[in-house]
């Protein structure tokens, strides 16, 4: 499978899991017959979408990424495999080394220029590894039971209450900001030339433009662009 390929289905699979916690989020009653699950059903559609943002950038630059991974090896006694690498914090922080156009791009507005080139406007979204760093480490409190062989087991479970009533709230600012980001987007993928330094900074080999397009459908339509030879030769 191609990359873009690769990438489109990864996107399906968020758009799927952006819409079905959405619909969880705002019934009027608990799908699952208490709201702390259906909490829990949203923080995992989050957490993998979060995943999917951050293997389609291990996808983009791949070749990058392995070689990074090659370096971080300690010794020749050292196997580093970058296809087991699984833990979106520690692979954002890695991937954020290798192009400044990790993540996607937000777009928003567009119009036609008389040149009949399309110009899109960036959507005012502030996008960082941080932010989906956190986000990721939110999702992990709901995943886990928490240990009853603490001390303050009841001070646990007084804090684990408060955690869950205000969980519907940060569920919506969550998914909020993944409609945003994610429905138009644009990804870019760096040139690479000096093959010995992965995290070399260069000028941009293809864009993809990403439209989640109707919200009732698993469709996401992708444009790709590549940079122009100008060389007259």
């Amino acid at each position: 499978m191609k990359p873009h390929e690769t990438y489109c289905s990864q996107m399906c699979e968020a758009k799927i899991r952006l819409i079905s916690a959405e619909r969880m989020v705002e019934s009027q009653s608990p799908l699952t017959g208490y709201s702390s699950l259906d909490s829990e059903f949203c923080f995992l559609q989050i957490r993998k979408i979060n995943e999917l943002i951050t293997f389609s950038g291990m996808v983009r630059e791949e070749a990058r990424y392995r070689k990074l991974r090659d370096k971080d090896r300690r010794s020749d006694k050292d196997r580093v495999d970058p296809s087991a690498d699984w833990k979106a914090s520690k692979i954002l922080a890695r991937l954020v080394k290798l192009s400044p156009h990790m993540l996607p791009i937000p777009l928003g507005e567009h119009f036609q220029s008389e040149l009949r080139t399309i110009h899109f406007e960036r959507k005012d979204l502030a996008v960082n590894h941080e932010r989906l760093i956190e986000l990721y480490e939110t999702c992990s409190e709901f995943m886990h039971v928490s240990n009853p062989l603490v001390e303050n087991i009841g001070e646990q479970v007084e804090d684990q209450r408060q955690k869950y009533t205000n969980a519907p709230d940060t569920v919506r600012a969550a998914l909020t900001f993944l409609r945003r980001l994610l429905w138009l987007h644009a990804v870019v993928k760096l040139e690479w030339t000096d093959t010995d330094n992965p995290c070399s900074i260069e000028n941009p080999e293809c864009a993809w433009i990403v439209d989640f397009s109707a919200p009732d459908d698993q469709t996401v339509n992708m444009t790709l662009a590549t940079t122009l030879d100008t060389d007259p030769a």
